[in-house]
């Protein structure tokens, strides 16, 4: 007797479940305000003489994450379309791109490896300052003062009992070290 052919295999439910989970419907302001991230991730690219990134719709999550850069793609969280700390995250992310924060993290202990992705979080934070001046026109005073706007919302988040973001100082310590990278530049 011959076996009964299977209409679809176990690993094709999973892909097409997984497809099908990441898929998010926006509002018009949403698609609206991707738009807007697309051209400032294109022009960002053009600025700094790198390869477009893609930029996908997450959904959103209670992780404390707004946004993430992971090997040429920017993944941002569909709430974070509607939050008025949009052109901080974004730039941020783009930050990480325009760094190269795709080459892997050495270092045979957790400690060294956690603390050299911190040291990659700060520095997008400060990225994000020049992002910011350059790609947007903003001042460096407020462009420093929009990523510290951002991070004030985050720590305040965290105070409410919020997860700091993986790989991440919190959010008043980096505070404090992009104050320092552009002393005078204290936002009011």
């Amino acid at each position: 007797m011959r076996p009964r052919p299977r209409s679809s295999s176990p690993a094709l439910a999973v892909l097409v479940a997984g497809v099908l989970a990441g898929c998010v419907t926006l509002t018009p302001k949403e698609q609206e305000n991707l738009d807007d991230v697309r051209r400032f991730a294109d022009a960002t690219a053009a600025a700094y003489n790198v390869s477009r990134i893609r930029v996908n719709v997450e959904p959103g999550t209670n992780l404390g994450i707004g946004g993430r850069y992971r090997q040429g793609n920017f993944y941002i969280n569909v709430g974070m379309l509607g939050s008025r700390n949009l052109n901080s995250l974004v730039a941020h992310e783009l930050a990480h791109y325009v760094l190269g924060h795709d080459m892997p993290l050495s270092g045979a202990a957790m400690a060294e490896f956690q603390r050299a992705q911190e040291l990659r979080e700060l520095d997008a934070n400060a990225k994000a300052v020049e992002i910011l001046m350059r790609v947007k026109g903003l001042s460096e005073k407020e462009a420093v003062a929009t990523v510290v706007a951002h991070l004030r919302g985050a720590q305040r988040a965290v105070e409410r009992g919020g997860p700091i973001a993986p790989g991440h100082r919190t959010p008043a310590a980096e505070i404090a070290d992009l104050l320092a990278r552009y002393p005078g530049k204290t936002p009011d």
